[in-house]
Order: C-alpha cells, then structure tokens, then sequence
C-alpha cells in the first residue's frame, strides 16, 4: 500500500463511520468536480444574455439567485426529465471539446499527475467558501483574485461589471497562466436537482425572524418574484451513501491528499455574514485543523483596520459561536451541530474557530490593525456569558 492509500486509510479509521463503496465513490465523484476560473469567467459575461438570465443585475443578484434562475434551468438534461451539477454540464462540453480536436492535441486542462485519482480523474485545486446570500459578482470576483494572486476582490468586482473589464481580466488570467485553475465551488459541483430545484423549505411564519431569511432563498432579489421551480424528474436525496450535501469534510480530506497545491479561497463577504453560516464555520475549522492552506479574499483590505473598519463586525467575530450559526435547513444545522457534539464539543470547537480567525497562523490574525484590547475585552465579556448560563443550567438542574 503506497503512501496515499495509507493515508486514506487511516482518514477513514479515523473518521467514526464505516465507509460503503457507494459512499466513497461518491466522495471521489464529487473530489473531480470543477469550474476552472476561465469557465467562471464565461458563465458570468453570458448573464443578462436572452439565454440566461437576461434580468441579471449584478448589484442586487446573489448567489442564491444565480442557482435558481441560472444554473439551475442550465443544467437539465434529457428534455427535462434530469438534472445534472453544472460542473458535469462542463465536463460534457469539454470532451465533446476534445475528442473534435486532433488526435493527440491533448486538453488544456490535462494536469499534473499528483492532482488527481489513481484512475487518471483530475480534482479540484481550490475549494471556495463562500456565503449564498452574497452578490454573486464578488464571489467570482474573489475567486478571480485568487487566481490573479490577489487578496482583495473589490476592484475586479468593478472592473468585471462591463465587457471592457471582463476582456481585460481574460487577459490577465492568460498571462498569469491562471485560466485553467480547478475551483469546487459548491453552486456548481453539488447537483441542485438532487436537492432544493423542485421546491423551498416550509415557510415560517410571517412575524418570525426566519421569514425574512426565508424570502431571501425562495424570490428574486430584483423582481423580488418567488423563483420558478424545476420539473424535473431527478430524485430527490439529501442523506446517506448518494447524498452530495453530506461529504464535504470528507471531499477536503481526500483533496487534501491527493493535491498537493490544494487551498482553501475564503470569500468573505462584505458584511462579514460568511462568519454566521454554520456550513461555512465547518469548513473554515476543517480545513484549518487539516493544515490546508487557506486564502482570505476580502472585498477591501482596509475593512479590517480599526482606525476605518467596522467595530462592531470585529466584535461579533471575537464573540462568535457556532451555536449561534444559521443554516437554510434547519436539519442541516442539527445535523453540524450533533456531529460537533459528538466530536469535540460546542465549547472547544469554539475555541478551534477562534483560533482559525484570530490565530498567529488564523484568517486574520496577521492582517488585524489596532484590535488587540478590543478582542481581549469581548473574550473576557465571553467568557463571563458564557460562564452565567452554565450557572443558569445548574441551578435549573437541582429545581
């Protein structure tokens, strides 16, 4: 047994769960899933086009916005009846690419051999965090600025905003030999019609703070119309061996071990709201735990500064408790949670997100300006919240 398959070996031992074949070929299936940042780059000068979304406004579309009205609708197949991820949508295009090019012409995205399966798959090279209600032209924004070897995405979000500027970064991507770089992004390598394309999630009521979040998913940020549903047939699967929703520590492991330039793109948004997602807070400590590197793309660097930052944005990370994360599903949030429990605890995975932010090797720990008081007061005020309601919970204990 070589050297990678020990390793696999011993992640899977570790894990606490018996992997089935089915799962693990699932885990590889969505580990060779990809955009690459040429492709990104097409996709987003192809909005507002009569074929895809031609109502696209890139101050007010999200994230979410784009799976529903265009990556979506983009990748049905089968007159309807199925759905595939887009990034398999991809997949299909280039070898149809490839096998009209000449014999022995090879693909552009042939890579090295240490970027992927035994089995001559390539994988990914970049996994994206990212935040769903965020506007989408930052996220392909930060990931440009990853490829470009850039750490603040503000000025490509400009400058992606006309046809001058998309030509322009094309430019810049060719000369940096970056157009073939490999992102998972989840938008696009998660199959949407194995999940959310047929429907939302139950509508809570009007007066509840989750009815505002519950809009957010299920309209349109510009028409503010709730999206169309897909008619497709594919059936639905958001547990087990065939889920795609339910691997995603496994997926980094694996492209952890089989690529070696493999790094994490933290696209934090500008309201810093990619803090408060509980899938995203997992990802960050997973990959921060796996010792992945990981590059934080800010939309301006001065945003954490405190002389011109927001405090209270700082504050709120310094407080910060996965606790008190959100997810769209509610499941998806208990499911997080009990795995955490189950591992390590509310308490200490705290402890690991913290660190992942503010440590001397964290998110942000050798960016911050002017903040160390201000993190040491909100710890200590922490702290002492947190010690009042274990007090709280004894003493309802002995009632």
């Amino acid at each position: 047994m070589d050297a990678h398959h020990e390793q696999e070996a011993a992640c899977r031992e570790t894990s606490g769960r018996e992997q089935s074949s089915d799962w693990q070929k699932k885990v590889e299936s969505l580990a060779c899933r990809y955009i690459t940042a040429e492709e990104l780059l097409h996709f987003y000068a192809s909005l507002g086009s009569p074929q895809v979304m031609p109502h696209y406004d890139p101050e007010q579309h999200t994230m979410n916005d784009i799976v529903r009205a265009a990556i979506i609708p983009k990748s049905v197949i089968s007159g309807g009846e199925r759905g595939l991820s887009y990034a398999d949508v991809l997949q299909r295009r280039r070898r149809s690419h490839l096998q009209l090019a000449e014999p022995g012409a090879g693909t552009p995205h042939s890579p090295p051999v240490e970027d992927g399966l035994d089995d001559g798959r390539v994988c990914a090279q970049r996994m994206v965090t990212h935040e769903w209600s965020s506007l989408f032209v930052h996220t392909v924004a930060a990931v440009l600025a990853d490829a470009l070897n850039q750490d603040q995405y503000g000025p490509i979000a400009q400058t992606i905003q006309t046809e001058v500027g998309i030509d322009r970064v094309m430019r810049r991507l060719r000369r940096r030999q970056a157009l073939h770089t490999r992102y998972w992004i989840c938008a696009f390598c998660v199959n949407q019609h194995l999940t959310i394309c047929n429907g939302f999630p139950p509508e809570p009521p009007r007066d509840s703070p989750e009815w505002l979040r519950f809009q957010a998913h299920a309209c349109d940020s510009l028409t503010l119309q709730r999206h169309p549903c897909c008619a497709c047939s594919e059936p639905k699967c958001w547990e087990g061996d065939h889920s795609e929703t339910n691997k995603f520590d496994d997926i980094m492991k694996l492209l952890s071990l089989r690529v070696p330039s493999l790094r994490q793109v933290v696209a934090i948004d500008r309201n810093f709201n990619l803090f408060s997602r509980v899938w995203c807070v997992a990802e960050l400590v997973q990959a921060h735990q796996s010792n992945i590197d990981q590059n934080v793309c800010l939309m301006w660097r001065r945003s954490l500064d405190a002389n011109t930052g927001d405090v209270g944005t700082y504050l709120k990370l310094a407080t910060l408790s996965v606790s008190d994360c959100s997810a769209a599903r509610a499941e998806d949030k208990d499911r997080i949670l009990h795995k955490i429990r189950a591992t390590c605890g509310i308490p200490e995975f705290d402890a690991r997100l913290q660190s992942t932010i503010f440590g001397d090797n964290g998110l942000l720990g050798k960016d911050l300006v002017g903040f160390d008081v201000i993190y040491a007061a909100a710890r200590a005020a922490m702290r002492v919240k947190v010690a009042a309601a274990q007090v709280e919970q004894a003493q309802a204990a002995h009632v």
